[in-house]
């Protein structure tokens, strides 16, 4: 993996440690999963591969962990897998939905 992959995202990187913010509320309806935060007045729908993203997010693992599960899990999943992963896990974070803790400090998306 190069150095460019290893920072694709502004604000998670593989070494990140993404996790729900504590506010955010989670509903499954009719089999698709929406994210609700208090602060924000619209939901977040995730797509499945999205869902998948979210719910690994446990504040745990890496997100490195996070790519690798998927990648043995779907086998055939697509080449730029990494990217896909950073880029949802940015656009959660940017949505104020996710933290991202780098070296035992948590990081959240700016007000």
């Amino acid at each position: 993996m190069t150095q460019q992959q290893n920072t694709l995202s502004r604000n998670v990187s593989i070494d990140s440690v993404p996790a729900p913010g504590a506010d955010v509320r989670v509903e499954v309806i009719e089999g698709e999963l929406l994210l609700y935060h208090p602060e924000q007045t619209k939901a977040i729908y995730l797509n499945p591969s999205a869902a998948v993203i979210w719910s690994l997010c446990d504040g745990r693992r890496r997100a490195q962990e996070i790519i690798d599960l998927i990648a043995e899990s779907y086998p055939d999943s697509k080449p730029n897998l990494t990217e896909e992963v950073l880029a949802t896990l940015e656009e959660l974070y940017e949505s104020r939905v996710l933290m991202v803790k780098r070296d035992s400090t948590e990081h959240r998306a700016a007000d």
